[in-house]
């Protein structure tokens, strides 16, 4: 009796845990998330001198996941304040943060009407995100609103200039006369999971994208593959640092270790890699693989994914892993062919006779000299779940590694490159190809960089004659002053 009560209670017991056990394993392995709970910041090292901070290009800013239909999000990535929202039609739209009224922050208490619009929190202004106009609130077919433009003659000595009849002092001046009042407006795109918006210092690329992001929708529906976790990380360094990895062969020998180093130290990974521009003519012939099934899985990948109008803004990699057995016999692993896209896009197609697996890279300054870094694997269902985390958290081990480098080093602006040696030669060639990403990033930020320091002088400065001041303001643009506008409904 006592027998079969045990027995009973055992399978019973059983029946329950082990179905839990795999509900909780599901849980946490199903989309494992890496978080760094040390969010660092800039900090105080010095990094030398150093290209602009926030390059030309394709930039994730959220997770399509994190942005439900009707909410508004505060974005201040790249030197930029922006908001984000997405319209009850489901669309996400990206615009310049602050109204054009009095400057309250629409990321803050803005609210979504009329489907794809934004209305102030302050004075229910509202602006349209397909057109960044401003348009007559409550009113469905969105009429432009009209208003005067005024702005300070001398905001900052408040300087008075008399008035017509000479009786009184007038500080504020008009600049324009019934004009219609616009935010600007940033070309967003969701895709693969994210919601990524393109930005360009020249004003006339900010809504023509130069090239677009991979759409994988198409590769993983063919290859089975499902998405199985990512990993945030932060880093302290100049967003170079961070892509330019990529093209790095030579420190895999110095900085990378994994725990079958330690344990079998008879057993070596080996690496070689290849880095290669897309408008080189020869790209295929390059990237031959000795492995029949890579090289079409391979050659499949460079036809599918590059094209006339993004060859100029694509590095290609292709990464082979080894065993190596008493540095002797080597046994192939896995060949990765990589597409470095922009400044801050890395797609990873990894093929094995043992697995497959895509990863998707971005990069984000969310400040100068501070970087968010995301990983999003890919897995075939075949994977186990476990076994998906351990490559995602292999990632993120050696991300660790780089990052006591990148967090410590200074930007390389006088390099000494051996050109005998192919990795020095690969690294030269890869910083030609990444700085055309800066062109005109230097007048933008330098603007925006004047425009903050005018609008929040230290102490010291309030002692420098007006002379002076009235000097500084006169170098901004129009545009970028303290203005108000009175509306016109």
């Amino acid at each position: 009796m006592i027998a079969d009560y045990v027995q009973l209670t055992t399978t019973t017991v059983l029946f329950i845990i082990i179905p839990l056990l795999y509900l909780i394993y599901y849980r946490k392995f199903r989309y494992f998330i890496f978080d760094q709970r040390t969010k660092v910041t800039k900090g105080k090292t010095s990094r030398g001198k150093c290209p602009p901070s926030f390059p030309n290009g394709w930039f994730w800013i959220i997770n399509s996941c994190d942005l439900k239909p009707g909410h508004t999000k505060a974005i201040s990535y790249c030197g930029r304040n922006l908001v984000l929202f997405r319209g009850t039609n489901g669309t996400p739209y990206v615009l310049d943060a602050f109204c054009a009224h009095m400057g309250a922050h629409l990321g803050f208490g803005g609210k979504v009407c009329h489907s794809t619009c934004i209305e102030c929190p302050f004075h229910g202004w509202t602006f349209d995100g397909e057109t960044g106009d401003c348009v007559l609130s409550g009113v469905e077919n969105k009429i432009i609103r009209m208003a005067d433009k005024y702005e300070y003659h001398d905001i900052e000595n408040c300087t008075p200039v008399p008035n017509n009849d000479n009786t009184t002092n007038i500080y504020l001046k008009k600049v324009s006369e019934k004009e219609e009042i616009r935010l600007k407006r940033y070309i967003c795109r969701e895709i693969n999971g994210s919601i990524l918006v393109w930005y360009h210092s020249d004003e006339k690329l900010r809504e023509h994208p130069l090239y677009e992001p991979f759409d994988l929708s198409n590769e993983l529906k063919m290859n089975k593959m499902q998405p199985r976790g990512e990993s945030i990380n932060y880093v302290n360094c100049h967003i170079q640092e961070i892509p330019e990895n990529g093209a790095d062969n030579r420190h895999f020998d110095f900085l990378h270790q994994s725990i079958i180093d330690i344990i079998f130290p008879f057993l070596k990974f080996h690496w070689t890699m290849i880095s290669e521009r897309a408008t080189n003519p020869r790209l295929s012939e390059i990237m031959v693989h000795p492995h029949p099934e890579v090289n079409a899985y391979k050659m499949r990948l460079l036809d599918t994914f590059i094209n006339d109008s993004n060859r100029r803004f694509l590095n290609v990699l292709s990464l082979n892993c080894y065993i190596q057995i008493f540095s002797k016999h080597k046994i192939f692993i896995f060949n990765a062919t990589g597409f470095q896209m922009g400044p801050s896009l890395v797609y990873l197609f990894l093929w094995s006779p043992y697995f497959q697996v895509t990863f998707f890279q971005t990069v984000t300054p969310l400040e100068k000299f501070n970087q968010r870094v995301m990983h999003r694997i890919f897995s075939t269902k075949p994977i186990p779940y476990w076994l998906s985390t351990l490559m995602l958290m292999g990632e993120v081990k050696q991300l660790f590694s780089d990052m006591n480098i990148w967090n410590n080093k200074i930007f390389g602006a006088k390099l000494s490159y051996n050109m005998k040696n192919d990795a020095d030669k690969g690294l030269h060639s890869w910083r030609n190809w990444y700085t055309q990403f800066y062109e005109g990033c230097h007048e933008h930020e330098s603007k925006s960089l004047l425009c903050r320091s005018l609008a929040y002088p230290p102490p010291q400065l309030f002692s420098l004659s007006s002379k002076l001041s009235i000097c500084l303001t006169s170098l901004l643009p129009i545009d970028i002053r303290c203005s108000s506008v009175h509306s016109f409904e």
